[in-house]
């Protein structure tokens, strides 16, 4: 049966989450990076492998996100901006300005992933669709509806 942990244990876990999740982000951005390239210069097979090596880290920081919000709801904060607002006010005066430093660190990242991944969604289907017509022109026919933009 596994021990539970103190509000102390899961406080220091969840920091040293946050640490580990920007390590992971940043990692996995520059992988986005060189996936972007593949899509601009056709590079498929480079682009499998970078999927492939992107799959477990998102499947990690997934988790941890899980585990975040579990530590949170037993810590008794809201699962939100204000529940981590709310745990950097109870931390040490100068553990709280390093965790609300990473903590910004961290959302930027995020949203910095998420900013790439919308782009290279972008190119991927860009890139789909111009493999379609190499390889299969009457693809283009199937996809081509005139009459339904004609006014």
């Amino acid at each position: 049966m596994p021990q539970a942990f103190t509000k102390q244990q899961m406080i220091i876990s969840l920091i040293k989450d946050i640490q580990r999740d920007i390590a992971d982000y940043r990692q996995l951005y520059a992988l986005m990076l060189k996936q972007h390239q593949c899509y601009l210069t056709f590079n498929g097979k480079l682009l499998e492998q970078l999927t492939t090596q992107q799959q477990p880290l998102i499947d990690v920081l997934k988790q941890r996100s899980q585990l975040r919000y579990q530590s949170l709801q037993n810590l008794g904060l809201p699962i939100s901006a204000q529940g981590i607002e709310k745990l950097h006010n109870v931390l040490p005066a100068q553990l709280q300005k390093q965790v609300q430093q990473q903590w910004a660190q961290l959302e930027i990242m995020i949203k910095q992933c998420h900013a790439l991944n919308q782009r290279n969604g972008v190119l991927s289907a860009n890139f789909t669709e111009l493999l379609c017509q190499l390889y299969e022109p009457e693809a283009k026919s199937r996809y081509a509806f005139p009459h339904l933009m004609q006014d």
